[in-house]
């Protein structure tokens, strides 16, 4: 049992999920939950493959040491790592602008209903409902509002161009 607990210390040290993990290694994410719980154990070959992804040793992965890095190898844990910022950071640019736009569509129709509003109250009312925008706080309301959508673009941006183009392999399924 050792064996899994270091496993998945070491997998969810890298910020790897048990799929990304399994793909790495031409396995199942099945495969590899089941090394984790101990139900299974990887074969020989398997077991070298990982050590190369994870950048740590046998001895390391089978508890007979301190997980100490060696060299991990070329395509594997550090462009894995690195797809996994890029892809919350395009996740998280791509939802704050998303929930820029939403609150900018909700703060347009909020000049109607305080136009509206206004007529009640004054008995009086603008005829055009942007001219409500200039008035009060709305100025600074849509300037952040603006930031967060300009914020999120970028954010979103940043992560597509951290990750250069290149996706996660898929898996092929069997016919």
């Amino acid at each position: 049992m050792i064996f899994g607990t270091r496993l998945q210390q070491v997998r969810k040290a890298a910020g790897l999920s048990q799929e990304q993990l399994g793909e790495l290694v031409g396995m199942s994410r099945q495969a590899v939950s089941k090394w984790e719980t101990g139900q299974a154990a990887p074969d020989i070959d398997t077991l070298a493959l990982l050590c190369g992804v994870l950048g740590v040793s046998a001895d390391a992965l089978l508890g007979r040491d301190a997980p100490a890095p060696s060299q991990p190898r070329e395509g594997g844990l550090e462009d894995c790592m690195r797809m996994n910022r890029a892809k919350r950071c395009f996740t998280a640019g791509w939802t704050a602008a998303l929930v820029g736009v939403v609150l900018l569509v909700l703060e347009l129709f909020s000049l109607i209903a305080l136009q509206f509003l206004d007529a009640e109250i004054h008995q009086s009312w603008r005829t055009n409902a942007m001219d409500y925008a200039k008035v009060g706080p709305m100025p600074v309301i849509f300037g952040v509002t603006i930031a967060v959508i300009a914020a999120g673009a970028v954010l979103a941006v940043a992560g597509l161009l951290t990750m250069g183009g290149k996706q996660f392999p898929t898996r092929r399924k069997a016919p």
